[in-house]
């Protein structure tokens, strides 16, 4: 509910006029368990996911662009928590 409210997005919008990042990443709950990241989306140009190794499905990430809709860009996937990933097959 917070997330929504003008006057979070005035804040926002006041820290982006007097700071003038380049980029803002906001760390938000998991999309699928709240609904704080669909409150949000006015607020935001694109997702970077962070699925869970092993626990995060291409469902779930497939739903969750659903949810956020056709004018939302995926940025990016991060993968955390590999930590059965083989790292043989890698090298420089």
């Amino acid at each position: 509910e917070l997330l929504a409210r003008p006057s979070t997005q005035d804040r926002i919008h006041e820290m982006e006029e007097t700071l003038q990042p380049d980029v803002v990443l906001y760390d938000l709950l998991p999309a699928l368990a709240h609904d704080d990241v669909i409150a949000f989306r006015e607020m935001f140009d694109g997702v970077l996911i962070v699925a869970g190794g092993g626990q995060t499905t291409q469902a779930e990430i497939r739903e969750v662009m659903r949810r956020l809709g056709d004018n939302t860009p995926l940025l990016g996937v991060v993968l955390n928590k590999a930590d059965d990933a083989r790292t043989d097959e890698y090298s420089y």
